[in-house]
């Protein structure tokens, strides 16, 4: 097993930041654009119908204004971390309302610290997102094979990447 194997490796990280780049600017370009993705250390995997003509532009593009250094372009509000943190944070806090000794104030108190946890989902999901699963430094990176692809009836778009 290779060390960029490793789930959120350096390279998984870069990938995910191309991705949610090529995202922000495909869905500028198509906003009919309906389609997600998974990154890994190789690239990225797009399920749905993407317009091949609009993809490549838009991984061209991202690629470029990520090395330009505008790494705001990692971030994206749709990304699963923010769904991982806010699912994550709803759990916490209605675990911790429950756990109140009062039984009075235990089902408000596990209402109130769920809607806190709701509420500071997208934030915190952006702040690791910023921190931990993307990485915009992509130097070096450079993408290989843009591919339409078919298993077992459904298909997909491969987006291969390499560090140079």
């Amino acid at each position: 097993m290779k060390l960029a194997d490793i789930p959120m490796s350096r390279r998984t990280r870069q990938n995910h930041a191309l991705e949610h780049a090529t995202f922000t600017i495909m869905a500028r370009m198509d906003p009919s654009l309906n389609a997600v993705a998974r990154s890994n250390p190789d690239g990225f995997t797009i399920y749905g119908e993407v317009k091949m003509e609009v993809l490549h532009r838009a991984v061209a593009e991202a690629l470029s204004r990520l090395q330009a250094g505008e790494a705001e372009l990692a971030i994206h509000p749709n990304c699963g971390t923010n769904l991982a943190v806010g699912v994550s944070l709803i759990t916490l806090g209605t675990m911790l309302g429950f756990a109140s000794t009062r039984t009075r104030t235990r089902v408000t108190t596990a209402a109130a610290s769920s809607i806190a946890g709701w509420a500071a989902a997208r934030p915190v999901g952006e702040y690791v997102q910023k921190h931990f699963t993307t990485l915009p430094d992509l130097q070096g990176v450079r993408v290989i094979d843009i591919a339409r692809r078919t298993f077992l009836g459904v298909s997909f778009v491969e987006v291969r990447t390499i560090q140079e």
